[in-house]
């Protein structure tokens, strides 16, 4: 065998094992984040009543689109509150209008067009990330038992990461609109495996908010 050839089969073997344990990775985040599944409610009518639920943000517009699942969770919340299952909405997300990713102002406003009052509205600017957005309803908003509404998937790892830090919260899953195209449909899938991944480190890691509790 030449040096050559010897060394291809080194790299391709651990080409290999890399890909392997990657994809062990994803599959073991996925059933730990999934075991959260059980508390995440997809009725109105069914979802148990909470003083406060948490919207979770998104982007307005997908590689140029508007965003199929940003709607879908303004209108879950909405249903929420109009149906008397919470009081009080938070609006958790990003807010970075130098990049036009002003998270915040998109959701308060799909939320007030929707019929929910602006006195019934809080803002977290901070909620920078899902892992921030759930500590900072604990350690800056001081509510520990919430509702989270997002897509289900995103619902899940929100559970996830509030179960693994003592916090008390159920789901509610928000439809993805009509619309969706392919390529944001294949975006969203792999970022969401990603993210869930992230999510098991950050656990692991014991990782906290970057703000922890400023209003």
């Amino acid at each position: 065998m030449t040096r050559t050839s010897r060394t291809g089969r080194i790299v391709l073997f651990w080409a290999a094992a890399v890909i392997i344990a990657a994809l062990c990775a994803v599959q073991t985040a996925a059933w730990l984040v999934g075991s959260v599944s059980r508390r995440v409610y997809s009725s109105v009518e069914d979802v148990p009543a909470r003083e406060v639920g948490m919207l979770l943000g998104t982007s307005k517009y997908s590689f140029g689109h508007p965003s199929s699942v940003l709607p879908g969770r303004i209108r879950a919340a909405a249903a929420l509150y109009h149906a008397g299952k919470v009081r009080k909405l938070v609006v958790s997300g990003a807010c970075r209008p130098e990049e036009f990713s002003d998270e915040i102002a998109a959701m308060k406003e799909g939320l007030i067009a929707m019929g929910v009052p602006e006195s019934d509205i809080i803002e977290d600017a901070k909620g920078v990330r899902t892992l921030d957005s759930v500590l900072r309803m604990r350690d800056a908003f001081g509510c520990d038992d919430f509702i989270a509404i997002s897509q289900r998937d995103h619902c899940e790892r929100a559970l996830y990461l509030a179960e693994h830090n003592g916090i008390n919260t159920i789901g509610f899953a928000a439809e993805i609109m009509p619309g969706m195209y392919s390529g944001e449909r294949a975006f969203l899938s792999v970022r969401e495996q990603l993210a869930r991944v992230k999510a098991v480190v950050d656990v692991a890691a014991g990782r906290r908010a970057k703000y922890p509790a400023e209003r």
